[in-house]
């Protein structure tokens, strides 16, 4: 129990993640921090509650993005489109747009510089279709 508690403990320090409902039809999750194997349970947590019919990923503040949390996205990916759900990113930092481009990820989902535009835009644009790569 103590071991367990520890890393939770790690995973708060390196990373803050809140979900936040916007619209009946739409809810930002916001990350701040490093996404790493020892946090991304805290982004998955937020990614596999139920969601709106849009969902915005609001990773301006992510400092380091790793292959865990690359995993994350494109699961969450893979099940908005699974769903016929609608999912943006929000970012303009290196740390989070190189792993996005080299995974592929941002193929697939839309990324935006700000949030306001991902909140105009997510809504309204289709569902994803295409298959995510490495799911």
């Amino acid at each position: 129990m103590a071991k367990r508690k520890s890393i939770h403990q790690y995973a708060e320090m390196i990373l803050t993640v809140r979900l936040v409902p916007w619209r009946h039809d739409l809810a930002i999750i916001t990350a701040a921090g490093e996404i790493d194997t020892g946090s991304v349970r805290l982004l998955q947590r937020a990614l596999w509650q139920d969601s709106p019919a849009c969902l915005v990923l609001e990773l301006s503040r992510v400092t380091f993005l790793g292959s865990a949390g690359l995993r994350a996205l494109a699961g969450a990916a893979s099940r908005a489109r699974a769903e016929h759900r609608r999912i943006g990113i929000v970012s303009t930092t290196r740390a989070v747009l190189r792993p996005l481009r080299i995974f592929g990820i941002d193929t697939h989902v839309a990324v935006y510089p700000i949030l306001a535009d991902a909140l105009r835009e997510v809504p309204l644009s289709p569902p994803p279709t295409a298959a995510i790569p490495g799911r």
